[in-house]
């Protein structure tokens, strides 16, 4: 009988196989995927994410969830690194997000926890793995909500607060906790200044191991998981009408939101004292508004805008941010633009009617 020949990958132990592949980045994957089912189905395989993640070989790749109207379902993409394009996602089983859900980061996925179906809410939790690009359904919350505020904490726990509905919330349902080692959810007993506490925007302060959150009064307050409590800071939004300022993040010591008119706003957490990012005034020059914004690991904005309200085209935009002291006007924190371009586009012939509206937008490790 004649021996089949045997070389290339398959000619060295597996072990060794998995840790030369774990160097790769994700575009060699792409590439190496294709050769045959034989690669693909390693490239995809757990035992090579596991070794990746152990030797901190995941590559941040930002992924964006779009609801292109009037379709029913949105569409979840993935920002191409080097076209700066963003492209589909194929997936067999999938879970689409509903409307008013929270989404989180863990690990190396996205969770979308709670929502609307059919205008009711729902303790539906999904989770969605951004290596192998599939989705698995979780444990669902003892609550129905939606517009939730959700955080993941450094204790390895997601936190749930309100989203119940205001005739049903109480100090025994308003909060429930996500154990991601137990899988397992729990009511929260947590003690707050006012109830039902009516959170807009939430922010997690790493350093401080808090959830700092602002209400519909515009009044902050912080969470901290050891004392299982909501502490009033004493501060109110400097701007009335705070839900005109959303997708709050943290870089550094410093919250940045989205305003109105393509305005970029910043200030220090516990003083709510809002403040313009200079340097962008072409911005509101080219007069559209931020659709989305966001984060990258390298510490840089990333927004997203529309040249129109109704245009096909989506456009994003990043900005590098640096801190300036002036001895009149304080602390000044000044924008430039790094990179701006198209990354998405529908045909005009074929979606003439359609819209878009960017519902997340996240970097994630995978």
């Amino acid at each position: 009988m004649k021996k089949k020949k045997v070389c290339g990958l398959w000619s060295l132990p597996d072990a060794v196989v998995v840790n030369c592949l774990a160097q790769l980045s994700r575009l060699d994957f792409a590439a190496l995927a294709i050769a045959s089912k034989n690669h693909r189905s390693l490239v995809v395989s757990p035992e090579l994410r596991d070794l990746r993640w152990q030797q901190r070989c995941m590559e941040p790749s930002l992924y964006v969830c779009l609801r292109i109207f009037p379709e029913p379902s949105p569409r979840w993409f993935i920002l191409h690194p080097m076209q700066r394009w963003l492209k589909p996602i194929h997936m067999d089983l999938y879970q689409a997000p509903k409307s008013a859900s929270s989404f989180v980061v863990m690990g190396c996925g996205i969770c979308i926890i709670g929502g609307l179906v059919d205008g009711k809410p729902t303790s539906e939790v999904s989770f969605f793995d951004c290596f192998e690009h599939r989705w698995y359904r979780m444990p669902p919350m003892k609550m129905a909500r939606a517009s939730a505020s959700a955080s993941l904490m450094t204790d390895s726990k997601i936190y749930v607060f309100g989203g119940c509905g205001d005739d049903v919330a109480n100090s025994s349902n308003w909060a429930e906790v996500f154990d991601v080692a137990t899988l397992t959810w729990d009511f929260l007993y947590v003690f707050t200044p006012k109830m039902p506490l009516n959170i807009q925007q939430s922010v997690v302060m790493i350093k401080e191991k808090e959830v700092y959150v602002v209400d519909e009064d515009g009044q902050n307050f912080s969470f901290s998981p050891s004392k299982c409590m909501f502490v009033a800071r004493g501060k109110t939004d400097s701007i009335p009408g705070n839900i005109y300022r959303n997708d709050w993040c943290v870089i550094g010591t410093f919250l940045f939101c989205r305003g109105t008119r393509g305005r970029i706003l910043w200030c220090l957490p516990y003083e709510l004292h809002w403040k313009e990012v200079k340097g962008l005034e072409e911005l509101q020059q080219w007069g559209f508004d931020i659709t989305k914004l966001c984060t990258n690991p390298a510490g840089n904005i990333v927004i997203f805008w529309k040249p129109h309200p109704l245009s096909l085209e989506l456009w994003s935009i990043e900005i590098s941010i640096s801190l300036v002291k002036r001895r009149r006007n304080g602390r000044e924190i000044l924008g430039k633009i790094e990179w701006s371009g198209a990354v998405f586009k529908l045909d005009p012939l074929i979606d003439s009617s359609y819209s878009l509206k960017v519902l997340s937008a996240d970097y994630v490790l995978a």
